[in-house]
């Protein structure tokens, strides 16, 4: 269990949640949040950790209302505790050298962490985001403080605003589109591509089994040997 220390509207539909009290995770991985005592839904929601600030005891998790377990998120207020179930997922390898980050939509979320991350390993390092929306900006202000260029596109195509023929690894997460585009142009040019799918899950810890996507060394669990895969391991699901 954590406590909710802040639940805010940032965009439509878009809520930031904070809390204290839960286990410290990485970029990456994820919590499966459920309310307590809730039957329906009865299973907790894989939400993507945000960020993490280890010092005050907070993790932030941006989520969208899209069904019933997210909207009875939206509801709940600072004070009331939440169960966190985590976390689960192997994160992003944490490259060195220069970086690129593509986030779409929600998948932006996540980004934001390995961000930090990635500059607080190594301040010297540049780090180009850029940030996919289909109407509604949300988070830039906060990428701005980690990398050094964010490049924002509203209703068009992320992926061809980034440059994948530089010396730098490149971490994408977004919607099935978004990863394809740029699993295709990584590809081409042989860059080197980290991806974190998204699938449905019931468990969250590999045992149901319900998550599987297909890679070139058998089927895997997203959410125990994932959700972050080199993008060439799973090309046949993008």
């Amino acid at each position: 269990m954590a406590v909710i220390t802040s639940n805010q509207n940032i965009a439509d539909g878009i809520w930031r949640m904070t809390v204290s009290g839960a286990p410290i995770g990485r970029a990456g991985q994820f919590f499966m949040l459920r309310v307590p005592g809730a039957l329906d839904p009865l299973l907790g929601r894989p939400i993507s950790i945000c960020e993490i600030d280890p010092v005050k005891d907070k993790t932030t998790f941006v989520y969208q209302t899209v069904g019933r377990g997210t909207a009875q998120f939206s509801a709940m207020i600072p004070g009331q505790t939440i169960d966190t179930q985590g976390p689960y997922g192997n994160g992003f390898p944490l490259i060195e050298g220069n970086a690129v980050i593509l986030g779409g939509g929600i998948g932006t979320a996540p980004m934001l962490q390995l961000t930090k991350e990635l500059r607080a390993i190594d301040p010297n390092r540049r780090i180009d985001v850029f940030l996919g929306f289909r109407e509604e900006t949300y988070l830039k202000s906060a990428f701005e403080q980690y990398a050094d260029s964010v490049t924002i596109n509203i209703g068009g195509f992320v992926t061809n605003d980034a440059d994948f023929s530089l010396d730098a690894t490149y971490y994408a997460c977004g919607p099935a589109p978004m990863l394809r585009a740029a699993a295709n142009v990584a590809d081409a040019v042989n860059a080197k591509l980290y991806v974190s799918l998204e699938k449905h899950m019931a468990c969250g810890v590999g045992a149901c089994l319900g998550c599987t996507c297909q890679t070139k060394s058998g089927r895997k669990r997203v959410c125990k040997d994932g959700p972050v895969f080199d993008c060439r391991e799973v090309r046949d699901e993008l």
